[in-house]
């Protein structure tokens, strides 16, 4: 029983089943249905089947020699290929011209054109990609900006309002006033259209005299990167004069002398007592180093209006901006009942003595700034480091920001300027300090210092007449005072693009 219920062996049978003899069978089928319509042709019968038997013979034969020949053509291509690649490969390998295997193939001058042109041309690319980032940041933080003043105001006229009940007592007019100032304050400050320009006015000599004393407690304080800074809040405080050149008797750090205006009478402790609250400021401001100019300015008008300001321009606005700084004067002025407190554009006034290098007209070139000395000079791309124009693109950035649009030879540098700059520059044949210089008989380019109306400083670069290392470059300059007669017969005439 138990034999008969298994079915290993049915299931052998269907598995081993002879499938030649079951499509014999169908085809016999077939012959038999063909059969009654050659019953009487037997011969003719099997001429046709031989036939067909010839035919299938050379399909299958055809299909078979197709594949061999197929599988053959494939195997020679891909042999071929290969065989091909790795003629390629050893041939690279020997005489690529790019690997400069060979220092004969390739003239130094062939190769340092191709270094340049690859240099100038990701510059440039970064430089679009940077200007399109600028542009949209710029829109972004001027509807920001308006938005912030605006959420900030009506925020404080909400709580002004709100605090009317409790504060009936204080007086609303008094809140009245504050509320309208605040106002006054947003909106003349949003219609100012002054301009930052670094480095465009001079420090005197006054303020020259005391750069040891304002080194000394720079490094002292820890901020000695900023001790041009310091030299230009000075010059603003004070030109230099004075006993109490800082500014700095009303300040906290103030222990020795009466916290009144000029009440400090030794000016080496007004000078520390000046470099102390201002690294005090550029603490609270959260300055990361010396590029970051939004954090300075924030610290510089806290050093005007006390560091009380920074906080207040951090938490209701974020930072510094010439709109609050002029609506903190107001609200100061209707809390203390006065005219005037502090002053509202003193960032623009202290930077104006120095360039965004922090290197000021009358010091030396600040060759750690790789904005204006690195690839941001149009002249460092092309490897012409120490060339008069390149000292001259670097120490122009170093005073003004920005690019000064020359791209050409040194006598060509003035005419690219005001072109470039219309309405901050203009063409003249007398000087200004802050200019820059062509040379019109000899092809030279510079910067004036200064210019007293009879003698003319000027910072010029390639003395050795060579284009140098960018290590060689750094020592490859000069300041010079001349004539203006001495200054236009060394160059065959001079020719000035002086700030507006």
């Amino acid at each position: 029983m138990e034999n008969t219920i298994k079915t290993r062996e049915i299931i052998h049978d269907i598995k081993t089943k002879d499938t030649s003899g079951h499509l014999t069978h169908f085809i016999k089928d077939a012959g038999i249905q063909i059969k009654p319509h050659d019953i009487g042709n037997k011969e003719e019968t099997s001429a046709e089947a031989g036939a067909t038997n010839n035919v299938q013979g050379t399909l299958k034969k055809t299909s078979v020699t197709a594949f061999d020949q197929a599988k053959t053509y494939t195997k020679n291509k891909i042999k071929t290929k290969r065989e091909n690649a790795k003629i390629l490969k050893e041939t690279i390998a020997v005489d690529d011209p790019i690997h400069y295997s060979s220092p004969v193939s390739y003239s130094f001058k062939e190769k340092k054109y191709a270094k340049q042109m690859r240099q100038l041309n990701i510059a440039k690319h970064k430089r679009k990609v940077k200007e399109a980032k600028e542009a949209k940041t710029a829109a972004v933080t001027v509807k920001d900006t308006g938005i912030k003043v605006i959420r900030t105001t009506f925020i404080a006229v909400k709580k002004a309002v709100t605090a009317f009940p409790s504060l009936a007592l204080a007086g609303l007019g008094l809140i009245l006033l504050l509320v309208i100032a605040l106002f006054i304050g947003v909106f003349s400050a949003f219609s100012s259209s002054s301009l930052i320009l670094p480095g465009t006015a001079s420090l005197s000599e006054e303020v020259l005299a005391h750069t040891e004393t304002i080194e000394k407690y720079a490094e002292k304080y820890e901020i000695e990167d900023y001790v041009a800074i310091l030299q230009a809040i000075m010059m603003q405080e004070s030109g230099g004069k004075g006993n109490d050149p800082m500014q700095a008797s009303e300040s906290g750090f103030n222990e020795k002398y009466p916290r009144v205006p000029n009440g400090i009478t030794d000016p080496e402790y007004s000078i520390e007592v000046g470099v102390k609250t201002f690294a005090d400021c550029i603490k609270q401001a959260k300055v990361k180093d010396p590029t970051d100019t939004e954090g300075i300015y924030l610290a510089l008008q806290g050093y005007n209006y006390g560091n009380g300001y920074i906080s207040w321009a951090i938490t209701n606005f974020g930072g510094y901006s010439k709109a609050n700084a002029k609506v903190f004067s107001n609200m100061k002025c209707e809390e203390l009942g006065v005219s005037g407190y502090g002053d509202p554009d003193y960032v623009d006034h202290v930077m104006r003595y120095v360039g965004l290098g922090f290197g000021n007209i009358r010091g030396e070139p600040n060759f750690e700034n790789m904005k204006a000395w690195g690839m941001n000079n149009y002249y460092s791309q092309l490897g012409l480091y120490g060339q008069c124009t390149w000292f001259a693109w670097g120490r122009f950035y170093e005073l003004y920001g920005y690019s000064p649009g020359f791209t050409g030879n040194g006598n060509q540098c003035v005419d690219q300027l005001v072109a470039a700059h219309p309405d901050k520059f203009e063409k003249s044949n007398t000087p200004k300090a802050g200019a820059v210089f062509s040379g019109v008989g000899h092809n030279h380019v510079g910067i004036v210092i200064a210019w007293d109306g009879t003698n003319i400083t000027i910072q010029e670069g390639n003395i050795d007449g060579k284009t140098n290392t960018f290590q060689e470059a750094k020592t490859d300059w000069q300041t010079k005072t001349y004539t203006l007669a001495q200054l236009n017969s060394i160059y065959k005439g001079v020719v000035f693009a002086n700030p507006k």
